[in-house]
């Protein structure tokens, strides 16, 4: 994710609290415990691994945009043969 406007902490890792399964792909939380919390501004950019855990926090009394981006992985043949 890339920081376009405002600031924030972004927790990574730990676990999830009240762990509820949004669709068949994410799982979502109240809040997230045992994380580790990074302060983030304008312009940073921030890679989460897939399966971990992750929360933005707004900070500075104003909205925090990000410009997220979901790549998964590609399938066990890819890429095909030639």
């Amino acid at each position: 994710m890339v920081v376009l406007e405002g600031t924030g902490n972004i927790v990574t890792g730990g676990k999830l609290v009240d762990e509820k399964r949004n669709n068949a792909n994410n799982l979502g939380g109240s809040s997230i415990t045992g994380g580790n919390s990074q302060a983030v501004v304008k312009g940073d950019m921030l890679i989460v691994p897939a399966n971990t855990p992750h929360q933005v926090i707004p900070t500075g009394g104003a909205p925090i945009v990000l410009m997220t981006l979901h790549v998964p992985h590609p399938p066990m043949n890819w890429p095909p043969a030639n």
